[in-house]
């Protein structure tokens, strides 16, 4: 009997060990999914970060912001924001202690949402218009940050938005409708490089044999403007007359055609740009 009872233990703690195993979990006491023991923040580091910059914690190994990254990660909000301070105050000066932007964007993130949580509400919005006027479609996950940080993050936005839209277009090439009225200067402006080469060749070709047989019908029109040989031997023109005429005007009409397809592309295409602009303007919330 005894022995029975010896085994039947030992397969139920067998099972129990089993079962843990299968779902993943950690004793009494323990931290499961990688989460943080004392209080700490799970989904606040690694995660979070491999989602927002596509590279986690590698594209960040040997960077100023390496250490800070780790305690956030843990959920140490008053030492990210005590290790990032003189690093983002110098970002507003200069970038010379962070080069790389990835890791401008990362520190002004972390430090922006760390201020957050630690009631810094005037330090994090200062990390955040930085980190917006770096790049403006930022966007703050609602799956992986804290809900209030998220908040915030928008409402610095909204309160900045004619301050961010405006050095959203400075970084975006300024359209002049005037341009598009001078042939190629459309195309350039709209940097549609190979239709400016196109239209610029075929027009070239048609303005040169326009040029080209208007010289020549100058050249052999004669005194007396008529074609008429000069002296009993000098060269008949009369018979090439006709072609070369035709020629001309053709080639000055086909010019006018061309052009103004080029001034109408032109327009077309410039304002499909500017539509397109506003289009991502709007969804960027700007």
């Amino acid at each position: 009997m005894f022995a029975r009872r010896v085994v039947a233990l030992l397969l139920l703690s067998s099972g129990v060990a089993r079962a843990q195993a299968a779902d993943g979990g950690v004793p009494d006491g323990g931290v499961a999914d990688g989460g943080v023991a004392g209080g700490g923040v799970a989904g606040g580091g690694v995660a979070e970060r491999a989602v927002a910059d596509g590279t986690g914690r590698s594209a960040h190994a040997g960077s100023p912001i390496a250490q800070a990254l780790d305690e956030f990660d843990f959920g140490d909000y008053e030492s990210v924001v005590t290790r990032l301070r003189p690093i983002v105050d110098a970002l507003e000066l200069a970038p010379r202690d962070l080069p790389q932007k990835t890791d401008r964007m990362e520190a002004l993130r972390i430090y922006g949402i760390a201020c957050t949580l630690t009631d810094r509400k005037t330090a994090a919005e200062g990390a955040f218009l930085l980190l917006l006027r770096e790049e403006p479609s930022t966007r703050l996950d609602p799956t992986l940050v804290r809900p209030e940080a998220v908040a915030f993050f928008d409402q610095v936005r909204a309160r900045h938005r004619d301050e961010l839209l405006a050095a959203y277009r400075k970084t975006r090439p300024r359209y002049y409708w005037a341009l598009d009225l001078i042939p190629l200067a459309g195309q350039l402006q709209n940097r549609q490089w190979r239709k400016a080469v196109i239209f610029g060749s075929v027009e070239l070709v048609l303005l040169a044999a326009n040029i080209t047989t208007g010289a020549v019908l100058d050249a052999r029109k004669g005194d007396h403007r008529d074609f008429m040989p000069e002296g009993p031997t000098g060269p008949d023109y009369r018979g090439m007359v006709p072609a070369m005429r035709g020629v001309n005007i053709a080639s000055f009409v086909a010019l006018l055609v061309v052009t103004g397809a080029g001034i109408i592309d032109a327009f077309v295409v410039g304002k499909r740009r500017v539509e397109r602009e506003r289009q991502v303007e709007a969804r960027l919330g700007l």
